[in-house]
């Protein structure tokens, strides 16, 4: 059974008079759990050229593309995901080393949420060669829960949230023509929900809820070295959350803190002008996943039913790559058309690392967009991908005893996003 959850928030940025809203998504569409549809005119393109401007959605990725219009601008977008994936446990060790398919309790059923997620951004130029800008994200989410919340694999994670709320206002300069330098503040909301099995069906859940503000910084270079040319490189630092909450169990709990790091991203994107009315796009992503080494949990009182106060579940993730490339056609002076594909590497790479709460392997995407200039101030954004996400392999030990190992099969992953947004010149 599908849950929607929608949130929204806004924002006057930095007293400009423009309002830019921010929902909080609920289910990752990007490898581990990051976001990539920050932008509504970007996800059409499959994120390519994201980091070398078009809109000043590019800010999220190059706080230098804050400098890229004159006077005041805003853009928002909201994103329908529609996420799946199904898991089947196919062992338990030692106990049940083989379960035979069909078994009862095996399968998970569904493990998606579907979720609105959305963004926004205000930009204002100060003076020739000064920009202020604002913008409001979610760029990290997830939240997964079986169908079947008695499945074998409960013992890994029932019910998993992570919920980001990111303000990042930016200054950009222009330095010299062509050359653009850009840097922001990140301060974020988190909120996270981890439930697990203390055993199988039907022993307890165990939960953990808690919240944590952190802040990191963003930097970024635009440079136009030609007519029609533009190159983006940008970077997001990470982030650490201690996140403030409570472990209960059989209605016993206590005081405790959660422990994540969130990773680094680092983007450098072309866009590339080769008819007055054709742009080619490409995009290059690294993140810095192998930051997420394990999720720590540390009960600042003794919870019985886990049988101590500190639990650590590893991760020992990889690094995550994102490779794009799209193009823009300007159909007529008031429809622009975008496409793009993008193939992207995920830090879960192995079955050791892999989590049936974070369904996640290599992934293809496949998107189209438009534009259409409503007016001389207002341009109506849509954009629609496909995400192909490969089958993998689980293998790893329980949340309260790593040395019985569950192993299975993640099947059937893929998402639909649906986004619309809207620009406007002020």
């Amino acid at each position: 059974m599908r849950r929607l959850r929608l949130i929204q928030d806004s924002l006057w940025p930095l007293g400009l008079g423009a309002v830019a809203f921010a929902a909080i998504t609920s289910v990752a569409s990007a490898g581990g759990f990051d976001i990539h549809e920050q932008s509504t005119v970007f996800l059409g393109s499959t994120s390519a050229g994201v980091a070398a401007g078009g809109s000043i959605g590019s800010m999220y990725w190059n706080p230098a593309a804050t400098a890229q219009f004159s006077g005041l601008n805003t853009e928002s977008s909201y994103t329908l995901v529609l996420p799946s994936a199904d898991v089947t446990v196919t062992g338990i060790s030692p106990g049940l080393p083989v379960i035979p398919p069909g078994t009862p309790g095996s399968t998970s059923g569904d493990v998606g949420i579907d979720a609105v997620t959305s963004a926004g951004y205000g930009t204002y130029q100060v003076s020739r060669d000064l920009w202020v800008g604002m913008g409001i994200n979610s760029p990290f989410g997830l939240a997964t829960k079986p169908d079947n919340t008695d499945y074998f694999g409960r013992v890994l994670g029932v019910t998993t949230k992570l919920i980001t709320v990111n303000a990042n206002p930016t200054i950009a300069y222009k330095i010299a023509p062509g050359i653009t330098v850009g840097a922001g503040i990140q301060i974020e909301w988190a909120r996270a929900k981890l439930q697990f099995g203390t055993g199988l069906s039907p022993a307890p859940i165990a939960q953990f809820k808690g919240t944590d503000w952190a802040v990191g910084a963003t930097a970024g270079i635009l440079l136009e070295p030609a007519a029609g040319t533009s190159i983006g490189l940008g970077y997001r630092s990470g982030l650490s959350h201690e996140f403030k909450g409570r472990l209960t169990a059989t209605g016993l709990g206590a005081n405790a803190d959660g422990f994540v790091e969130l990773p680094e991203l680092v983007t450098l994107s072309i866009r590339q002008a080769v008819t007055p009315v054709t742009r080619l796009m490409g995009t290059v992503e690294w993140t810095n996943w192998s930051r997420f080494d394990k999720l720590s949990l540390k009960s600042l009182g003794l919870v019985p039913v886990i049988g101590g106060d500190a639990l650590d579940v590893p991760a020992n993730w990889s690094d995550g790559w994102f490779f794009s490339v799209g193009g823009e056609y300007d159909y007529s002076p008031v429809l622009t058309l975008r496409a793009g594909v993008a193939y992207e590497l995920s830090p879960e790479d192995d079955a050791t690392k892999r989590f049936p709460t974070i369904p996640d392997n290599n992934r293809v995407w496949a998107s189209i967009g438009a534009s259409y200039k409503y007016s001389e101030a207002t341009t109506l954004d849509v954009g629609y991908s496909h995400i192909f996400v490969q089958d993998g392999a689980f293998e790893r030990g329980t949340v309260l005893d790593p040395s019985v190992v569950v192993s299975g099969t993640i099947e059937n992953a893929s998402a639909d996003l649906i986004s619309v947004g809207m620009r406007t010149r002020w």
